[in-house]
């Protein structure tokens, strides 16, 4: 009885702390990963005649603002048209008239872009090379950005043999050709030659001297986006993932609610220009692969508003909420959150209320596109499909735990959307054009309304764009651009790219570096908080040299090569080991023979006076030519003689090697009893005069 009590009475006090767990542990409805989570861009600005193509169609259709843009997608701009893309709320890309673009890469790792044809200017507010990369690809050229700021490609036509980057608003970017590579700097344009003798090499010059009336608008359109993020409220009412929510200001206001918070509505005069204005009304519903059905609404300010948050009817007015009833870990991207159902020969639809979760219309198309992830959750593998099993929708504010559904069951969305906000349309015109969309009829819009928006109604079978075979208005579908044929005809990029890689430090390593570890910048040493007196030696070249194996010999000596300058015979010797003739590379070195003067028979002295034994030897080195000769060669040579100190090293006198030649044998080894003889004659009275 006791031990009972006992857990009763443990069960009472755990019981807030378990409800609180299963609270904070509950999977919350609009928190998961979605099966598609493909990046897209969008359209911010369009004029003139543009068209488009996606990946996996023939046809080409024409552009039109906010028409979502994802890998693949290849874009073409007809004479005197514009076109602007957003990647985000600080990063844009706009073409020029005559131009051909491919999306080749758009990821949250990066975007890589190709241009065969055409100029493009891409602006870069902020940007972090570690943590995402910005390519461009010209012909047989690439260009990967390394700092914020703005960069121009232009890449002619298909008959140029040459290719222009310009470099402007404090930005940096590394261009490879072919067979090269180099760093252009802020302010910088440089010219690669991508054709003929000199392909690969490049020029660099002021990038002001090429402006023209593209960067004039280029810079227009700039000025506009900064005055709209100056007056933007991101981390305020929405964050980062809503870009695009900068137009918001200029059309309407927020406002703060006791049921959603924080809220946009638009301006009267900002919808007053459409007839019993309602959301997802005026539009078009265009097939983007891989997601499917999107809507593209005619508002200038809807792209915000109808990929995220949810539109809400309170009182008399349609408020926009950056969120639903819970909010997730991160804003998905959405094609459009409203709840789509087949009535007879009509399509339906209306925007989907505050409280309920997503509802996937495009599942059917999905069926056959099912991924599963795999997490580890406790140390056990878990398959966890990113789009669960679809479960009841439940009322506002009600939790649910983790695989359970809950009873209570959200009452259908009578009272949450009034009858003039369903809208519909003949099922076979859905998604041929802008065709007449119209609010249903009461009775008709009743029957939707009394429907509950969650998966267990199961999506409608929507055809797909090529069920429609062809049969599309021509505000969708348009001719191929002219300049189609030679765009395709065209090799852009340094290399081949793959999609979702950055080709940049590939590039780097290979064009720049040859493939070689680049020399490491030593930061100068601290002593005791004082830079040292003598800087330490500083490294050479760009990539470190791998150093050249030579023999050495035993005692560690290396050989120097180098000329006497003191006429001292004991340095010339030793500089010419070998002596006499040799053939090493010292024999350019000639022997430096004692000065003869004219007024003495011997030998003048050297400056020092070496001891008699060394004096000795020298002269048997030297062999003496005949008197004769020793008058008349130091006038003959004597001038000569004077300068060899400096053309010593160039000079060759074969006069002064004929004595070695001849040797004569009588002088050659005097007699060792002559000399000792010289003195006793002396001292008996004057030598007697020789011959």
């Amino acid at each position: 009885m006791r031990s009972t009590r006992k857990v009763l009475w443990a069960f009472f006090f755990a019981m807030p702390f378990l409800i609180l767990n299963a609270g904070n542990a509950s999977a919350v409805s609009d928190d998961y990963t979605p099966e598609v989570t493909a990046r897209v861009a969008r359209i911010s600005f369009v004029s003139g005649d543009v068209q488009i193509k996606r990946a996996d169609q023939s046809d080409w259709e024409r552009a039109a603002q906010n028409l979502p843009i994802v890998e693949g997608d290849e874009i073409a701009t007809d004479r005197g048209a514009r076109l602007e893309i957003q990647f985000s709320s600080e990063s844009y890309l706009r073409l020029s008239e005559n131009a051909y673009l491919k999306i080749t890469t758009l990821r949250d790792e990066g975007v890589a872009v190709s241009l065969p044809n055409g100029s493009l200017s891409a602006r870069l507010l902020t940007f972090d090379k570690t943590g995402a990369y910005f390519e461009i690809d010209a012909p047989q050229t690439t260009v990967s950005v390394e700092r914020s700021g703005m960069y121009r490609v232009d890449a002619g036509g298909k008959n140029d043999s040459e290719v222009r980057v310009s470099v402007t608003d404090s930005g940096q970017a590394r261009v490879y050709s072919e067979n090269s590579g180099f760093t252009l700097k802020n302010g910088r344009s440089a010219t690669v030659q991508i054709g003929g003798n000199y392909a690969g090499e490049w020029e660099t010059s002021d990038a002001v001297k090429y402006a023209d009336d593209f960067d004039s608008w280029a810079l227009q359109r700039d000025a506009i986006i900064a005055k709209r993020l100056e007056n933007a409220h991101y981390d305020k009412y929405y964050d980062r993932d809503f870009y695009g929510a900068e137009d918001l200001n200029e059309y309407g206001e927020w406002i703060y609610t006791r049921k959603h918070g924080y809220v946009w509505r638009p301006y009267r005069d900002s919808v007053a220009r459409y007839a019993d204005w309602s959301p997802y009304r005026y539009g078009q519903w265009r097939w983007i692969p891989p997601y499917g059905w999107t809507w593209v609404n005619d508002e200038p300010w809807g792209w915000a508003t109808y990929h995220h948050g949810r539109w809400v009817w309170d009182g008399s007015s349609w408020y926009w909420t950056p969120y639903s009833q819970y909010r997730g870990r991160r804003s998905w991207w959405r094609p459009a959150l409203v709840f789509i159902s087949y009535i007879g020969n009509s399509i339906c639809w209306y925007p989907l209320p505050y409280g309920y979760d997503y509802y996937n219309y495009n599942s059917y198309y999905y069926k056959d596109r099912r991924r599963y992830n795999t997490t580890i959750v406790n140390n056990t593998t878990v398959i966890v499909n990113p789009t669960p099993t679809p479960i009841p929708a439940v009322a506002a504010g009600t939790v649910l735990s983790p695989g359970k559904i809950n009873p209570r069951l959200l009452a259908p969305p009578l009272t949450l959307i009034p009858a003039a906000g369903v809208v519909t349309v003949d099922a076979s015109s859905f998604g041929t054009g802008k065709s007449n969309f119209r609010i249903a009829p009461v009775n008709l819009a009743k029957k939707i309304l009394a429907e509950t928006p969650s998966e267990i109604v199961k999506p409608p079978m929507l055809p797909t764009f090529k069920d429609l075979n062809g049969n599309v208005s021509k505000e969708i579908l348009a001719a191929s651009p002219r300049n189609t044929r030679a765009a395709t005809q065209i090799k852009t990029g340094a290399i081949e790219r793959t999609s979702g890689v950055s080709m940049g430090e590939n590039l780097r390593k290979e064009r720049i570096l040859g493939n070689r570890p680049p020399i490491e910048k030593i930061p100068p040493a601290e002593n005791n908080g004082a830079l040292e007196s003598e800087p330490p030696i500083r490294n050479t070249g760009a990539v470190k040299r791998h150093p050249r194996v030579e023999s050495t010999p035993s005692n560690g000596e290396v050989p120097i090569r180098q000329s006497p300058e003191n006429g001292d015979l004991l340095n010339t010797n030793r500089i010419r080991p070998n002596g006499g003739n040799s053939n090493n590379e010292n024999e350019s070195q000639p022997v430096r023979k004692p000065r003869i003067r004219s007024d003495e028979r011997e030998i003048a002295p050297p400056v020092y006076n070496p001891p008699p034994q060394r004096e000795e030897r020298l002269e048997r080195q030297q062999p003496q030519p005949p008197r004769r000769e020793r008058q008349e060669e130091p006038i003959r040579q004597e001038p000569p003689r004077q300068e060899s100190h400096i053309e010593a090293p160039t000079r060759v006198e074969p006069r002064r090697e004929e004595p070695v030649r001849q040797q004569p044998a009588p002088q050659q080894e005097p007699p060792p009893t002559e000399k000792p003889a010289a003195p006793t004659n002396e001292v008996k009275g004057k030598p007697e005069k020789d011959g």
